[in-house]
């Protein structure tokens, strides 16, 4: 079974624990470090032979645009990580449709392709904000990875399927949802596979729970962020947990996302669907 590579093209300076040392207003006088970062994830893909799905903030391919189209010409799938990478609980259904849009405009313009995939900033689509998804169909999305379904701080949907589902449908279109993976213990969900759960967990572990979601038929996804191979990374000052979460093993993260990338079969989202007809069997399910 082929598991799913993704990659949320955002700044060090994005991630939502930073967002009050780092307002909107100031991200343009910050240093830029995306462009690095992403080569080194790209190099790697390239000597493993691997395509992945690279969820992109509109605002770095508005100030990149030239290592989108470097993204696109090795291969790989461009999909929407929201404009300004502000959480969906934060906002309206109209400020989420003008943030949507105004990412899935830049998107396709400079990569020259049709983005049919959502990833919520900090996994945002939560129970209260369910009406996102039929905002994105409207603007061509096909499938979202937002959900997580755990429970945590931030964000989560405990009782929320763990494999793909068809989560919107209407008369013109439909949305298939690809929950962040799971492995299920003592009747809980426990997250694995991306961020800080990748950099935390041992290696072992995280081999363990991709075998066993493939073995209840599941495609694992893998997500990253091009900030978590970065050692250089100007450090600031969190509290004890938050620091575990943001930094923690950073310095191991490229090796062990080679040995994951040695040991399973990766593709992107977008030839997942090709490949399997993912979709369409869902659909006829439901």
């Amino acid at each position: 079974m082929k598991n799913i590579l993704s990659v949320d093209v955002e700044e060090w300076f994005h991630p939502e624990a930073l967002q009050h040392f780092f307002p909107f207003e100031s991200w343009d006088i910050q240093e830029s470090r995306i462009e690095r970062n992403i080569e080194k994830l790209l190099k790697l893909f390239a000597e493993k032979e691997v395509q992945a799905t690279f969820f992109v903030l509109g605002w770095v391919a508005k100030k990149h645009p030239a290592l989108i189209k470097k993204i696109v010409a090795a291969g790989h799938e461009i999909a929407n990580h929201s404009s300004s990478h502000r959480m969906i609980t934060k906002l309206s259904p109209q400020e989420f449709e003008q943030d949507l849009k105004e990412a899935q405009d830049i998107l396709q313009s400079i990569s020259g392709e049709a983005v049919q995939g959502f990833r919520a900033p900090t996994f945002s689509v939560v129970e209260q904000t369910r009406w996102a998804w039929e905002i994105m169909v409207r603007y061509g999305i096909r499938y979202d990875s937002s959900v997580y379904p755990i429970w945590h701080d931030r964000y989560g949907i405990p009782d929320a399927p763990r494999q793909p589902y068809l989560a919107f449908q209407n008369d013109k279109a439909s949305l298939i949802e690809f929950p962040l993976p799971t492995l299920r213990l003592f009747s809980k969900n426990f997250p694995f596979g991306g961020g800080g759960y990748l950099r935390i967990f041992p290696l072992w572990f995280t081999k363990f729970a991709i075998k066993q979601f493939n073995n209840q038929g599941n495609p694992a996804i893998i997500y990253m962020h091009p900030w978590e191979f970065d050692l250089q990374q100007p450090r600031l000052k969190l509290g004890k947990m938050q620091s575990a979460r943001h930094y923690y093993n950073i310095k191991n993260n490229l090796k062990k996302l080679s040995q994951l990338l040695d040991t399973f079969r990766w593709t992107s989202f977008r030839n997942y669907f090709q490949e399997s007809g993912l979709d369409e069997k869902i659909i006829k399910k439901s």
